[in-house]
Parts: C-alpha cells; sequence; structure tokens
C-alpha cells in the first residue's frame, strides 16, 4: 500500500467539489452571458469565459476519471465511503465556503459590472487556491 492511498478519498472528494463547482461557474457565465447583447463589446468575451470554463470542466473531469480507475484497479474502491461521505480537510472546507460565497454574489451581480468582474477574479482565485492546497495536502502539486 503506497502513501498515495491514504489521499485517494481526499483526491477524489477534492476533485468532485472543483468539478462541482467549475459546472456551477459555467452555468453562472453562461447566465450572465444571455442577459448581455450580442451588440455590447464584452459579449464576445463573456462567450470565451463560457468555452474556458467548460474546458475546466472537462479537464476536471478526466482528473476525476483516472483516479476512479487508479482507485478501482487497485483496491476496488473497498473501504471507502461515497464521495458524498468523504469530508474535505478543514482548509479546504473553509475554501470551499468562500468560494461558494463568492459564486452566489457572482450570481446577483449585475453582468458586465465592475463588481461582477471583481466577483469573477475572487472565484477564479479562490478555484486555484482550492487547486493548490489540494495539491499541497495530496503530493500531488
Amino acid at each position: 500500500m503506497s502513501d498515495d492511498r491514504t489521499f485517494e478519498p481526499e483526491i477524489l472528494r477534492g476533485t468532485s467539489d472543483q468539478l462541482m463547482i467549475a459546472i456551477a461557474e459555467v452555468g453562472t457565465l453562461e447566465r450572465r452571458k444571455r442577459l448581455v447583447s450580442p451588440s455590447e463589446p464584452e459579449f464576445p468575451d463573456l462567450a470565451r469565459e463560457v468555452r474556458v470554463a467548460a474546458e475546466r470542466v472537462l479537464e476536471l473531469s478526466r482528473a476525476e476519471e483516472v483516479t476512479a480507475q487508479k482507485v478501482t484497479r487497485e483496491s476496488g474502491g473497498a473501504g471507502m465511503p461515497p464521495i458524498e461521505r468523504i469530508h474535505p480537510a478543514k482548509e479546504l472546507a473553509r475554501i470551499l465556503e468562500e468560494w461558494r460565497a463568492v459564486e452566489q454574489r457572482l450570481l446577483a451581480a449585475p453582468a458586465g459590472s465592475d463588481e461582477a468582474e471583481a466577483l469573477a477574479r475572487e472565484f477564479e482565485a479562490l478555484r486555484q487556491r482550492y487547486a493548490d492546497a489540494l495539491a499541497e495536502r495530496t503530493g500531488h502539486g
């Protein structure tokens, strides 16, 4: 049994959390884009943001699939609870709380506003902070 096995539940939970938030981000960005006329200068930028966020969903989906295959191949997932019952580490849980709060504020912000742009940057920074913290905890960084 390798040291990696100790972190498999955390990796699965962390990747799943990131995936769920990335999916929500795509929805948030798409809703923002739908409120902007295609004649507005920010419309193409919003469309690009949607694409970039959707690509991130695909990357995270692939990472989760690789981890799932590894866990199944090595142990059949024996003894591991469903992802929903795996609790994230405290520092990851705190980042998730912040991330979800920013997401809610972003949903409420007027599309194209300075507030929305600042929240989008904060959302992305929290996403990166979570990914970095997970990589640091699991030694996969």
